[in-house]
């Protein structure tokens, strides 16, 4: 930063002294005052080493551009005495030569008379200049009026440029002495008691009749009292952040919701009436474009409404053609899921044992029958195959050692006592799977068939990806899904209805079956199921993981004058933890605690009334799936027995042919 200042002190020293080589000399009376006064201003509002002051200066004559050359080098050093940091226009800086400069926010405009600084207006953009900082204007030669006072404030209005002074000598003086004669300093209000957006100066010094110089407050604040004119508000509703109630068309809408609250308290504050304003056609938010934007933020960059706040965010294309404020709530991008399936009733038979469970008892029983089939195919003879079909699987009197084991793995009792060896194998089977598997499963079964149960929810995002549900989103919230191409074919847009996100949610918890998700905040939910899911039984769930921390803020035109008072109400406002007492009025944060708790307490309530009431009766729909299993079993016995009776036929015609 040294040497950036040092080429700029050097670039303004040769400049001067090139100027002042060419021009003759001049009497130096005349600038006296104006350098005293311009150079107090200088000296006590733009020495910062954090900003750099943008010289520009105009003149209509070639004795006015020496008047302001001459009045340059008084300012730069008699006064200034190398503590001002300054850039002359024309002299392009290292910063901007790699066109890394950001808009100027300390300005002096040094003029010959208003024809000249008519000829600045027209370069003051957003681009260029900070419209919020610093101004300062200097008529050195022309006396002027107050009519040329209002032009100029006029038109500095138009541009919200508000921190600004002029410096000019009265028209009243006489022509001949004026070179000595005194300067006035004229700011202007534009919101005073009965003028609203009407430019109103203001004589703030008159140097050097005034005495009290260090007394004035050259850049008062002109956004901290609005005497009651009303400011353009652009909202629609969101709840919980805004809520509109009203607005038949002769009166706007009032604000609700704790952006609402907010929204009072600066109003209460800075003294405005609010003028609601509602975006067409129920566009909302809108996109962000230079040239076709839509909803609210057309309004906000047609400068259609002061500012606008309804969960509004911040992102790249609203940067660059609107002002954030302050951020003043932060919350989560959630996604919102829809509650697990019911289990079906052939599901349920399945549930008392865990996956890992039904694996061991399907290894053991493909065991038993690998080792049958290996006692089917072993090459042995007769008596010794007998001997080991005896010792595995009983004597000759079973025909069928395969249905035996079917016949023991449904817990089945023998028709017959066994003999030999196979009792010390029977008994292994029985103890492992009559008093171990078939008891533990039927006691389960038996509260699995009592209870309704669910599949567990989506609870990340890679299980929603899996299952192929659509996305719903606000169209303005595409942009969180651009990283992810994957999804993009599965986005949903919320229909264009007043208040979408809580409209579709209510949809959600109507129809709990449908795979859809939705992404909207976590506050929106928590709203939801404070209003519906503790009366209609329709609580929404969330998954575990969010799509993004998202910072609310309210945004402003690019050239709004607001933003100083608001940030710093707002900032009050959200250290003393206002806006989190304000939000949690609306809405249920706790529903995924309350709804784990509350079905844990079911269900512990349950067993509870189990165990003190009894075993209740088992109902028709609660077997449904055994029933289901009994029919298909029966199906494919009688399937069975139809291709026994068509092989017997066929193996009889084939005898009889032979």
């Amino acid at each position: 930063m040294w040497w950036r200042r040092r080429v700029q002190l050097l670039t303004a020293a040769l400049w001067f002294h090139c100027c002042c080589w060419a021009r003759p000399p001049l009497p130096t009376q005349p600038l006296v005052n104006l350098a005293d006064i311009v150079g107090v201003v200088l000296h006590t509002h733009f020495r910062t080493p954090f900003a750099t002051t943008l010289v520009t200066v105009r003149s209509a004559t070639q004795r006015g551009a020496w008047l302001q050359q001459d009045l340059l080098e008084r300012l730069l050093v008699r006064h200034g005495q190398g503590q001002l940091v300054v850039q002359l226009e024309g002299v392009p800086s290292p910063a901007q030569l790699l066109h890394r400069h950001p808009p100027w926010s300390r300005t002096l405009l040094l003029a010959e008379s208003y024809d000249a600084l008519r000829t600045v207006f027209g370069q003051l953009t957003p681009d260029r200049f900070d419209f919020t900082g610093r101004y300062l204007i200097a008529l050195s030669e022309a006396p002027a009026t107050l009519a040329t006072v209002d032009r100029i404030f006029h038109e500095l209005w138009l541009r919200q440029i508000v921190n600004v002074v002029v410096a000019l000598r009265p028209l009243d003086d006489d022509h001949s002495s004026a070179a000595a004669g005194p300067v006035q300093l004229w700011t202007y209000f534009p919101f005073s008691p009965g003028l609203c957006r009407i430019p109103k100066p203001h004589l703030l010094f008159t140097w050097p009749n005034d005495t009290l110089l260090y007394g004035v407050d050259f850049y008062p604040r002109k956004s901290d009292q609005f005497h009651g004119c009303p400011l353009r508000v652009g909202s629609f509703e969101t709840r919980p952040f805004t809520i509109l109630a009203g607005g038949d068309g002769a009166t706007p809408p009032t604000v609700g919701g704790f952006e609402g609250d907010l929204l009072h308290s600066l109003s209460a504050r800075l003294n405005f009436r609010e003028d609601v304003r509602v975006p067409p056609r129920a566009q909302q938010w809108g996109e962000a474009a230079f040239e076709n934007s839509t909803g609210l933020m057309r309004m906000l960059y047609t400068e259609e409404v002061d500012f606008g706040l309804s969960c509004l965010g911040v992102s790249v294309e609203r940067s660059a053609m609107l002002k954030a404020g302050k951020v003043h709530f932060t919350t989560d991008l959630v996604v919102v899921v829809p509650p697990g399936k019911p289990y079906t009733a052939f599901e349920k038979l399945f549930q008392p044992f865990q996956p890992p469970v039904w694996l061991a008892v399907g290894f053991c029983t493909g065991v038993g029958f690998g080792v049958l089939a290996t006692l089917r195919l072993l090459p042995l003879d007769g008596r010794r195959r007998a001997t080991v079909r005896r010792y595995v699987a009983g004597d000759a009197r079973l025909q069928a050692p395969a249905l035996n084991l079917v016949r023991v793995l449904l817990s089945s009792p023998l028709p017959f006592t066994p003999t030999g060896t196979f009792p010390r194998t029977l008994l292994a089977q029985w103890m492992l799977v009559s008093l171990l598997l078939s008891l533990l499963y039927q006691g389960s079964l038996f509260q699995y068939l009592q209870r309704a149960s669910t599949h567990p929810p989506m609870r990340t995002l890679a299980e929603i990806d899996r299952s192929g549900a659509l996305y719903h989103i606000a169209s303005s919230a595409r942009r969180y899904f651009l990283p992810y191409p994957q999804r993009l074919q599965r986005l949903r847009y919320f229909p264009p209805v007043p208040d979408s996100i809580a409209a579709w949610l209510r949809w959600m918890g109507s129809h709990p079956g449908e795979p859809h998700v939705a992404m909207c905040t976590r506050d929106h939910v928590a709203y939801h199921n404070a209003q519906h899911g503790r009366t209609d039984g329709r609580q929404l769930l969330i998954a575990r993981e969010s799509m993004a921390l998202y910072a609310i803020t309210i945004l402003y035109p690019k050239r709004s004058m607001l933003t100083a008072s608001f940030d710093q109400h707002i900032e009050r406002i959200g250290s003393s933890g206002l806006l989190k007492y304000w939000s949690a009025r609306y809405g249920d944060y706790h529903f995924g605690e309350s709804r784990a708790s509350s079905s844990s307490s079911s269900s512990t309530t349950d067993q509870r009334a189990t165990a003190t009431a009894g075993p209740r009766p088992v109902s028709v729909q609660q077997l449904a799936g055994a029933l289901q299993l009994l029919l298909g079993m029966l199906l494919a016995a009688t399937l069975l027995f139809l291709a026994e009776l068509g092989w017997a036929r066929h193996t009889r015609r084939w005898r009889h042919n032979c």
